[in-house]
């Protein structure tokens, strides 16, 4: 489904803020969201609408500033923006009290970005609620009356498998819950996503769910797969959801899903795919080292706690590391990217492992001017995942202080994870992300082609530990960047506990002078 503009309210007196809060609750409650959770999302709405009055207006009574709610796939999207406001939420830092209303639930996600000379734009996210076949008995029992051995209505006469490959349409969104039924029941393995018809259907609709299908002559979904593909002009994607059904396996429906999905990636224009692999078993590490891929980067606790396998002990209510692999589908362009020289060898190896042409510098001319409106970053909530993001748009002077406060900040909202990413395009990134792990901040990967270009993403972890020994790996690159992940770990953590104990000499040294 495409984007629907549902209503807009542009108030010009600071004396109407309160209406921004109001239009948000009321929108909810519309698009059938709780009382409950309509009233926290207007909350929230208006917690972000009078941080912006109170920090950027002054004491000024005449502001500028709209709300527009719109119904996306899956979801009820507040847009708020000031115009010209002359603050950055991003580089001034957001008020803790809306981070923290995030983490509670008080909404799914918030990304906050500011456009110099523009102004401010947060945009606040509402999953909608959706049915899930998880509590329809009569879709439980006829699933589970299926015959266990495939049809024989199914093959040829020359007892072929009959199969139709072919792309996912929304009406689709059923068989293909049935399918994930068959082989994983409700496993928590499993984005819920496959359990809500609708909401998958209006994902599919909108072009983010890019699935591929294997269908019977008797209607049967027997196969799937599928890409993540975030926004319109992306050409990137992340892969996943794959599934064969038991009884029609040894037909080799995998690796026929598997090519037509390659082959519509390349057609949609997508050059590379992503794939998060589990580090508790290696099938699906297996699984992306088949199908072309190289592992990029470590995401160390970046799997959610509330998803659990089966069959492996002590992995409930903790989380997970996630090994991530990168595989070229397409001509992907030449660059030149700009490394810290920290990085210098684990970047280059891993673009040679993936075969891409690269170029790295990892020299600074510190003559080079600093961004004249200063340090812009994009800040992403998620409130599921436990996962904050900072994506830097800019450098300015103040680019260390800015981004120490705003990690400090989201460690005492208690995200879990906080991970940077630094273009790899911009030359200043060679000197602004080297040393930065007196912060907390150690290598987590590179994603190629990920907007516009290729990005470092450091990761800082927020009390939560990681047993290395837990991390299984299935090649020997998947070795190597393992261990440099989790060496670099430690030494942040090293360098961030002495970084901590000499301030916190000075300051008594400075209490003892101060008479």
């Amino acid at each position: 489904m495409t984007d629907q503009l549902l209503g807009r309210l542009r108030i010009e007196s600071i004396d109407s803020v309160s209406l921004l809060g109001s239009l948000a609750e009321s929108a909810a409650v519309v698009l059938g969201i709780s009382i409950s959770d309509a009233a926290r999302l207007g909350t929230l709405t208006g917690e972000v609408a009078e941080a912006l009055v109170r920090d950027a207006y002054d004491d000024e009574t005449e502001i500028d500033m709209e709300l527009d709610v719109v119904r996306s796939a899956g979801s009820c999207r507040l847009i708020l923006r000031d115009h010209g406001a002359p603050m950055d939420l991003g580089r001034g830092g957001y008020p803790p009290r809306v981070s923290e209303l995030v983490r509670l639930g008080f909404a799914d996600g918030l990304e906050i970005a500011y456009e110099p000379r523009v102004g401010n734009r947060a945009e606040i996210a509402k999953n909608l609620s959706f049915a899930s076949v998880s509590s329809d008995e009569e879709f439980v029992a006829a699933v589970e009356s299926e015959a266990d051995t495939p049809d024989a209505a199914d093959f040829d006469d020359s007892g072929e498998l009959d199969l139709q490959v072919r792309a996912m349409a929304p009406s689709d969104a059923v068989g293909v819950a049935r399918l994930f039924y068959r082989c994983y029941h409700y496993t928590a393995v499993q984005a819920p996503l496959v359990y809500e018809p609708e909401r998958m259907a209006e994902y599919v609709e909108a072009g983010r769910h890019f699935g591929t299908i294997a269908v019977t002559r008797t209607g049967r979904v027997v196969g799937h797969v599928a890409s993540e593909i975030e926004r319109p002009d992306a050409i990137t994607g992340r892969i996943g959801l794959f599934a064969v059904d038991p009884a029609y396996r040894r037909h080799h429906i995998g690796s026929k899903v598997g090519f037509a999905h390659v082959v519509r990636l390349v057609e949609r224009g997508i050059v590379g795919q992503f794939t998060e692999a589990v580090t508790v078993h290696l099938a699906s590490q297996r699984s992306a080292l088949a199908a072309g891929g190289h592992e990029v980067g470590l995401l160390l606790a970046g799997q959610s706690p509330r998803l659990s396998f089966e069959g492996f002990e002590g992995t409930a209510g903790r989380r997970k590391s996630v090994l991530l692999f990168f595989a070229s589908l397409g001509a992907i362009p030449g660059r030149t990217v700009h490394v810290p020289n920290v990085y210098r060898e684990v970047i280059g190896r891993i673009y040679d492992e993936c075969s891409l042409e690269r170029e790295i510098r990892t020299d600074f001319d510190p003559r080079s001017p600093a961004d004249p409106d200063g340090t812009n970053l994009k800040l992403t909530l998620s409130h599921e995942t436990g996962v904050a993001r900072i994506r830097v748009a800019a450098y300015g002077h103040d680019f260390l202080e800015v981004l120490q406060e705003q990690v400090n900040q989201l460690r005492l909202n208690r995200f879990d994870v906080i991970w940077v990413y630094f273009p790899l395009s911009d030359p200043a990134t060679s000197k602004y992300a080297s040393g930065l792990q007196e912060l907390g901040l150690s290598f987590s990967g590179v994603y190629p082609e990920y907007r516009d270009g290729d990005y470092l993403v450091l990761q800082c972890l927020n009390n939560v530990d990681i047993d290395p020994a837990d991390i299984q790996v299935a090649s020997e690159m998947g070795r190597y960047v393992r261990d440099f992940v989790v060496a670099d770990a430690r030494r942040a953590a090293d360098r961030e506990a002495v970084q901590s104990r000499s301030r916190a000499r000075m300051a008594r040294i400075y209490e003892a002078l101060d008479p």
